[in-house]
């Protein structure tokens, strides 16, 4: 048996050096004859030999988190494939290099590297920490909030500093244009453009200037941005989470270069995300208590949430689709009269968040006359689609198919596609010569052609999410908008220079060239996957009832893909939520009960 076994591990060893070979040779890194000719593929043979046992045993130990931890490591090492495939395909536009084989031998290599991953995931599932055995600080619960609050409010002030008076860019020029005319518009959530151009406005008029309107605006988001992460330790301390974890939860919301750079930028995103972690938190409570919030707590839960839709609009949609899978629980576990008990409150409940969140909007969007945003928001995977198949194959197009899109978006813009964002595009999208059944027809028509184009554009659209090699979603903007410097002379006057300098190092391409290994954590796709990882070894672990913490994560990820690009801002509520996660996630539940001093 043990001859049979072994005959098994050299077999499959040789497949997985036959396997990185050809990947090798077909995405020409190095140079393929070397790597057969060298010692290398010798080292690589003989890893195998000495991990393939290792997964063995795990198979034998436990079958269910053996499929679940191989699932994961086949699905990273393939992507990581894909999108080094995808890449090399950008140097030669013309000549697809991803077919049919590639895809096999991808999926094959996958499958056989996927067995050396899994004794890895298996540590992260036995992983655990203990709890702690006495209060973090020597204070009351409350008073530890407001000390970690402060300590984050204090240790975010040098970089408003640094940018003073803020950082006026993204969308304020267009939003400040909007106030001052008051023709409002709902393509930015009407709550938030209030609020920062309100700010910017009270400065001019009542404290002289509007560097005074943007120092304020500054302070007051880091106020609330902070207390959010403030909130989110004190829940952590509150269920007895080991000392360690807290202390780099801390230092991750402190430290993280990004955070108060973004904290002091006016865009919709650093309230929606404060938001966002104050729900998450929330749902994280009631699912380790195995109960929903009632009384006043209630009432918080739902006001949090439905600011967070009114500052963010596809909030909603994540609610929704999270809803849609509540209710099909609901309709397919009848058996379990728990869990339906449990789908039917959370449906009551997101409901509840998404009409009262919509009652509101209507009421201000009524109030302020506002005319509805442009539809090009919600199309740009469509138009991406369309100008791809355009830019690659519009010598294949019929007449009457080129002459319906030119009347749907301009010529210029479909040729200033760029494969990661759909702006370009999108600017030129007018719907005043063709209606919207021409849009769909001609969508539907194109995809039908070029049915290998619309899955390309859909996925170079959405590597931000995906694909760990993406070199763009660490994208920041570290100086004001044109339309506040130009028309309004706001500039930047730093006091402390050096600090800018130091916050304005961090970009793509330097966190690429200067930080290997420790650029995953700049980049978004690390946090899209560590909701999928933590999903599986929740499952792993059969902690099914925490299943409901990446569901809420994975359902805002998934109305990312609908959206212009990724970039850090548009997921700066995951990346919050990320330590939080991780704690539940690799620490056993606690009786918060038991707690000293609260």
């Amino acid at each position: 048996m043990k001859h049979w076994i072994m005959g098994i591990n050299v077999i499959i060893a040789a497949l997985t050096l036959w396997a990185v070979s050809n990947i090798l040779k077909m995405t020409n890194i190095g140079n393929w004859i070397f790597f057969n000719k060298g010692i290398l593929p010798v080292g690589i043979f003989l890893l195998s030999l000495v991990i393939l046992p290792k997964s063995l045993v795990c198979w034998k130990e436990d079958k269910k988190a053996f499929l679940v931890e191989y699932f994961m490591g086949f699905a990273l090492i393939f992507t990581e494939l894909l999108g080094m495939g995808m890449r090399l395909e950008l140097t030669v536009p013309t000549e697809p290099w991803i077919k049919g084989k590639e895809l096999f031998i991808m999926a094959g290599t996958s499958a056989l590297l996927a067995l050396w991953t899994e004794p890895l995931f298996r540590k992260a599932v036995n992983f655990s920490l203990k709890p702690a055995k006495t209060p973090f600080l020597p204070f009351s619960l409350n008073k530890t909030f407001f000390i970690v609050w402060i300590s984050l409010f204090a240790g975010y002030i040098p970089c408003a500093l640094a940018f003073f008076p803020g950082l006026c860019c993204y969308d304020i020029g267009w939003q400040l244009e909007q106030l001052r005319a008051r023709t409002f518009n709902t393509h930015h959530p009407l709550i938030h453009t209030l609020f920062a151009s309100g700010l910017l406005e009270f400065g001019r008029a009542v404290l002289g200037s509007y560097s005074a309107g943007a120092f304020l605006h500054s302070l007051i988001q880091l106020f609330f941005f902070s207390g959010s992460m403030a909130f989110a330790v004190r829940f952590l301390i509150k269920r007895k989470t080991h000392p360690a974890a807290v202390i780099l939860t801390w230092a991750f919301f402190l430290l993280f270069p990004f955070f108060p750079a973004l904290g002091i930028s006016t865009t919709k995103d650093i309230l929606f995300s404060s938001l966002f972690l104050i729900v998450f938190v929330c749902i994280c409570d009631m699912a380790e208590d195995k109960c929903f919030y009632q009384g006043f707590r209630l009432m918080f839960f739902l006001a949090c949430g439905v600011l967070m839709c009114l500052f963010r609009n596809n909030a909603i949609y994540g609610l929704a689709v999270m809803t849609g899978i509540f209710i099909l629980v609901f309709l397919f576990f009848r058996k379990h009269p728990g869990l339906k008990k449990f789908s039917l409150t959370a449906v009551c409940l997101s409901v509840s968040v998404i009409l009262i969140s919509q009652g509101c909007f209507f009421v201000m969007k009524k109030g302020l006359h506002a005319a509805n945003g442009s539809p090009a928001e919600m199309l740009s995977v469509p138009v991406q689609q369309m100008a791809r198949c355009y830019v690659y194959h519009q010598e294949e197009f019929s007449q009457e198919d080129r002459q319906l899109l030119l009347d749907i978006i301009w010529e210029d813009n479909l040729l200033g596609y760029r494969y990661e964002i759909s702006d370009p595009v999108k600017a030129g999208l007018h719907m005043d010569i063709r209606g919207k059944d021409d849009l769909i027809r001609l969508w539907i028509n194109l995809g039908m052609q070029f049915p290998e184009e619309y899955i390309r554009a859909a996925l170079y659209q959405t590597m931000g999410l995906w694909y760990m090699g993406g070199d763009i979603s660490a994208y920041m903007e570290y100086d004001m908008c044109p339309y506040m410097k130009e028309q309004l002379n706001l500039l930047i006057e730093s006091k402390l220079p050096w600090l800018r300098d130091y916050y304005s190092w961090f970009t793509s391409e330097n966190l690429q060239v200067h930080l290997p290994g420790l650029s995953l954590f700049f980049f978004t796709p690390f946090y899209s996957w560590f909701v999928l990882f933590a999903a599986g070894i929740l499952l792993a672990k059969r902690q099914k009832h925490l299943l409901l913490l990446p569901l809420f994560l994975a359902c805002y990820l998934f109305t990312l893909a609908f959206g212009p690009c990724i970039i850090i801002r548009y997921m700066l509520g995951n990346i919050m939520c990320t330590p939080v996660l991780a704690c539940m996630v690799f620490q056993p539940c606690c009786e918060s009960a038991s707690l000293p001093n609260l």
